[in-house]
């Protein structure tokens, strides 16, 4: 299915007004299943990176200049994102907040290995 960009704002305008209503409930106190509430703010999380990465290549377009431009921008803020990730998991082991049996460590533990090893060669170049 193509949209046209008329659709295309169309949906980010009611998309919009939903997460406003939806943020609005949340502020209420109205409770929702664990998983869910992690599966959104992962969504939400991909979807505002997503948005910020076009509207960068979309700033250099305007201005003529290289799209290519704006990765750099878009790895820096992938490493503010994933260290103030990398804070947070941290004060929730310090708080007890996650267990050895908490879903997710292993894959995570072989993430930062690889994320290392590739550090590693970055810094050796």
């Amino acid at each position: 299915m193509t949209n046209t960009n008329g659709e295309i704002s169309e949906r980010l305008r009611s998309v919009t007004d939903q997460l406003r209503e939806l943020e609005r409930q949340l502020k209420l106190g109205q409770q929702a299943d664990s998983q869910l509430i992690s599966d959104f703010r992962n969504a939400l999380d991909s979807s505002r990176t997503t948005a910020w990465t076009i509207t960068e290549l979309q700033h250099a377009r305007k201005i003529n200049e290289n799209p290519q431009a704006a990765l750099p921008f878009l790895f820096a803020e992938r490493i503010r994102r994933f260290t103030q990730m990398t804070k947070d998991l941290c004060a929730d082991i310090d708080n007890q907040n996650i267990k050895l049996q908490s879903d997710g460590i292993d894959a995570l533990s072989n993430a930062l290995d690889l994320l290392q090893s590739q550090l590693g060669r970055l810094v050796n170049k």
